[in-house]
């Protein structure tokens, strides 16, 4: 829902940076493995009970992670495979953060563990009508290696839940009960649309 603004007012931002990485010789494929890393220790600060850092080094790999395919596309380097790693260890950043917060929430585990599954049914509702719409030459829209659908819970909600709740605790439960019903939402919202395009 606040993807799409954020990433061309990133992209502005971040133009010049990365053209001096394209001449650097810097590897798409390199900063995603980097931002990944950088996640797993924000996941790792998180479980520790240090919420504060963790999210602050969180917000450093998401940097990291809108860098690569703005350089893969300015360096011409960008391949289907480097589309593959990049939603793959978003996945699992995404996944390691929610372990890491039910980790040092154990109160609220049964929560988090509602929220991995609705990133389950995030990731497999956007993919598997990515990749049936190409099958059936019908275009989703967008400029990335994958067809994604724009939905309630997307990456940017997600870090903004972490935000919050590494700031203000005390409302996780209520955070969460949000980001629940948002990720249902999210994957009757592309079943929807995947009975629409897809049926005929």
């Amino acid at each position: 829902m606040i993807d799409e603004p954020f990433r061309r007012w990133f992209a502005s931002v971040a133009a010049a940076p990365v053209a001096r990485m394209a001449r650097g010789g810097i590897t798409p494929d390199a900063l995603t493995w980097t931002g990944f890393g950088v996640a797993l220790i924000a996941a790792w600060l998180v479980a520790r009970g240090q919420p504060l850092l963790g999210i602050t080094v969180w917000l450093v790999s998401r940097i990291i992670d809108g860098v690569d395919g703005l350089l893969a596309r300015q360096a011409n380097r960008a391949t289907l495979y480097g589309g593959y790693l990049d939603i793959t260890l978003d996945m699992g950043a995404y996944s390691a953060m929610a372990v890491g917060f039910a980790t040092s929430m154990p109160e609220l585990q049964g929560r988090w563990g509602l929220v991995l599954v609705g990133y389950v049914l995030a990731i497999t509702t956007t993919l598997a009508l990515s990749s049936l719409a190409e099958r059936a030459d019908r275009q989703l829209g967008g400029n990335r290696s994958l067809q994604f659908t724009p939905g309630l819970a997307e990456a940017g909600e997600t870090t903004a839940m972490y935000v919050a709740i590494a700031i203000l605790p005390v409302f996780a439960r209520w955070i969460l009960d949000l980001c629940i019903v948002l990720l249902a939402l999210t994957a009757i919202q592309r079943t929807v649309l995947a009975k629409r395009l897809l049926r005929s």
